[in-house]
């Protein structure tokens, strides 16, 4: 009924156990596991991926050269049996129910291509935080499209079919490649997330950077591009819309709230003295931010009260 797709990367082997068991134990059983290993190269990651592969036969392990999470996502929906696809990061984990929840839904919802749910947050290290707030009908959703991606990638399930109608993920996104992957999938055919918390979220430091934060923006602000172009019905140009947003960063730099945005979740995967430097030194950059000095404020009490940690993101 389903396909499970799971993209690896030299996920280490204890977060991946986690994330491959959650599968496992699902309460629906019919399903096949497609794990796509992107080149890993730690032994504990190829180990484990071997160790999981030989329990259970639901599990089809495919070894790849290095091609990014673009390409490996890509390959996946070509590979998938199934005509409904689900997503698992890696280094995520699912409730026991998920896949039953979701596929139901969408046999009871033949009209959408697309069902994300809520999602439990946790720490790097797996400690909890809070459960998240998304949008959960069409309406609610296409309206959330515009400001940013309504949906926790892991958590979604969508059509097979209606996945390579649109094209699959755009290759020429490094970053973003989801955001604009579901707003496509829900203009083609609307999406929705589930109100219970089905997934679990781990923030993770390890992509934030500068760097990142630049591409983020640059393919972020594409996508809003070209969602422009199908609600006027012109076509869409991949190319040209990256260069405009190139040319909008290149002159007014990388949007704060998106600079701030990538300190956020560092702050969450629980590098707090690391994220509180990198708050001060956005705000010695733009001083008469508002937005800036609240991130700090935030940073202040959500380090110096643990009790008020959720209220800060409330």
């Amino acid at each position: 009924m389903v396909t499970v797709l799971m993209a690896v990367r030299d996920t280490p082997s204890g977060m991946l156990g986690e994330a491959i068991a959650s599968i496992r134990q699902q309460t629906l059983r019919d399903f096949e596991f497609l794990i796509l290993d992107d080149g890993s190269e730690r032994t504990d990651t190829l180990a484990e991926l071997d160790r999981q592969a030989t329990a259970d036969s639901r599990i089809r392990l495919v070894r790849g050269v290095a091609a990014g999470l673009t390409a490996t996502l890509n390959r996946g929906l070509a590979l998938a049996h199934c005509g409904l696809i689900a997503r698992q990061d890696a280094d995520d984990w699912s409730e026991p129910e998920r896949l039953d929840r979701q596929a139901g839904f969408l046999r009871e919802h033949s009209e959408l291509s697309l069902c994300g749910s809520n999602a439990w947050t946790h720490r790097q290290d797996g400690r909890p935080l809070w459960a998240t707030r998304l949008p959960e009908n069409a309406a609610a959703i296409r309206a959330a499209l515009w400001r940013g991606n309504p949906f926790t990638h892991g958590s979604t399930m969508f059509r097979r079919e209606a996945a390579r109608a649109v094209g699959g993920y755009r290759q020429e996104f490094s970053c973003s490649q989801d955001y604009d992957f579901f707003w496509r999938l829900s203009d083609a055919g609307g999406g929705a997330n589930l109100r219970e918390p089905l997934y679990h979220y781990r923030y993770g430091s390890g992509t934030v950077s500068a760097r990142r934060a630049a591409q983020q923006a640059l393919t972020h602000r594409a996508a809003q591009f070209l969602g422009e172009a199908r609600r006027l019905g012109v076509a869409e140009d991949v190319a040209g819309s990256i260069e405009r947003a190139a040319e909008e960063i290149q002159k007014g730099g990388v949007p704060l709230r998106l600079a701030l945005k990538q300190i956020d979740h560092r702050m969450l995967a629980g590098e707090l003295r690391a994220s509180g430097r990198a708050y001060a030194e956005l705000l010695a950059e733009h001083p008469a931010s508002c937005m800036a000095w609240g991130k700090l404020l935030r940073w202040a009490v959500f380090s110096g009260v643990p009790p008020a940690r959720s209220w800060c993101f409330q």
